[in-house]
């Protein structure tokens, strides 16, 4: 490769699955002015986790850092790496906003289109549409599970205006203009507590481990301890990922006295960032539900640190993951502000492993009972991925004897952008 002098880059954030973001300056590295491309290039020389296997290129035959990065990127294992800008990321990630309606869907295995979820700011709460509800016209045109949506919707734009139809499991039909807007996510929701076999168990659905979820997850587990809950099931079949710093939140409001730290997590470098191959521990929060078992809702949605914490917490809890296997992401990321533009470069710079020493896991952590995702039925009782969990608490054993190639298994969106850990247009 083109050997380059690296100057000074300040860190935005450090980013694992998809961010852990900690405001900070990194070593001294002075940046002269020079092209876009140059920089990237520099970036990926000094920080890419697969420095070894970087394609021999020359960035002055790439007209962009976009170009250059899909010249540098190692395949097929870097499926991640990605730029952006700086408003955007901190928009998501900071700020817990975006542009859009506001909810989730996906293909129901019967040809159709249905909403999976909805944050609390969409409007389209307003007219009654929840999980489930099938998407049935864009603009006049009919929707199925072959239909480009994101095409059809147009570009993220406040302002921008759908005609849109949809049609609830009993047949009411809603035929509404909606609007994209900045959306406010809540990253916490169906918070409820189940009483079964003389056990209350605390659910809650989980969409991403971004700045905001703190406040939201703080409260979430008051309501649990003061509930007196004996189990706890976290729903994250559609988080794709986020802040670790979320991450080792959740798990200290989790965890027993005798996992308080305890190896959380071990970031692995290449050879030039070996210096920061670090550990980071468990801190218990005095709030804890101080639990010897946790059951996590997974599917091929579940990524990056959603996947940090089912691993790290497995090698001290009984840890039972129900629904699917997870999508397989044990790398992250340092997200690097460009120093002569607004670009935010974030390439996969480190491996993830637990106190086992265990990572790698591209295909995913293994569930322990497969449930197809019920996306007929609302979050809660009656949905069959959580009567599975419900099961297992009060008979010891899961009813399901189903294998991987035995549920159906909607295509896999990769999750490559901050924007496809959202999940949500």
């Amino acid at each position: 490769m083109k050997a380059r002098t690296l100057n000074k880059l300040v860190f935005l954030s450090i980013v694992i699955g998809l961010v852990f973001v900690t405001a900070c300056e990194n070593d001294e590295i002075h940046p002269t002015d020079r092209q876009q491309t140059d920089e990237f290039y520099d970036v990926m020389s000094y920080y890419y986790y697969w420095i070894d296997s970087i394609p021999n290129v020359e960035p002055d035959n790439y007209a962009t850092p976009d170009e250059l990065l899909e010249g540098m990127r190692f395949l097929p294992k870097d499926k991640w790496s990605y730029i952006t800008n700086k408003d955007a990321f901190a928009q998501y990630y900071d700020e817990g906003t975006y542009v859009g309606y506001g909810f989730g869907y996906t293909s129901d295995g019967e040809g159709n289109v249905r909403v999976t979820f909805l944050f609390d700011d969409s409007d389209l709460n307003n007219y009654g549409i929840e999980r489930g509800w099938v998407i049935k016209e864009i603009n006049g045109t009919s929707v199925d599970d072959n239909t480009d949506i994101n095409s059809l919707l147009g570009n993220d734009e406040i302002g921008v205006t759908n005609l849109m139809k949809f049609e609830s499991p009993t047949g009411q039909i809603v035929n509404e203009e909606f609007t994209k807007k900045l959306v406010t996510m809540n990253t916490v929701s169906n918070e409820t507590v189940i009483d079964v076999g003389g056990k209350k168990i605390g659910y809650f659905f989980f969409k991403s481990f971004i700045g905001p979820s703190e406040m939201e997850l703080n409260t979430v587990f008051s309501n649990f301890r003061a509930a007196n809950i004996d189990e706890l099931v976290i729903d994250l079949r559609y988080n794709g990922g986020g802040q670790i710093d979320i991450a080792e939140h959740l798990a200290g409001l989790i965890i027993p006295d005798n996992v308080d730290g305890q190896l959380f997590v071990k970031y692995e470098h290449n050879n030039n960032m070996s210096l920061n191959n670090v550990s980071s521990y468990f801190v218990q929060n005095s709030s804890s539900l101080r639990l010897d078992r946790v059951y996590f809702i997974a599917g091929k949605g579940s990524a990056s640190a959603s996947e940090v914490i089912i691993n790290s917490l497995e090698p001290y809890l009984d840890v039972y993951i129900v629904g699917d296997d997870t999508y397989g992401k044990p790398v992250g990321m340092y997200a690097i502000q460009s120093s002569i533009s607004d670009l935010v470069y974030v390439p996969i710079s480190f491996k993830l492993v637990n106190a086992d020493n265990y990572g790698g896991y591209y295909n995913g952590l293994t569930a322990d009972s497969y449930v197809e995702d019920d996306v007929f039925n609302n979050f809660g009782e009656g949905e069959a991925v959580l009567d599975e969990v419900l099961y297992h608490i009060e008979t010891g054993s899961f009813s399901s004897l189903k294998s991987s190639s035995d549920i159906f298994r909607k295509p896999i969106k990769e999750i490559i952008s901050f924007k496809d850990e959202i999940g949500a247009i």
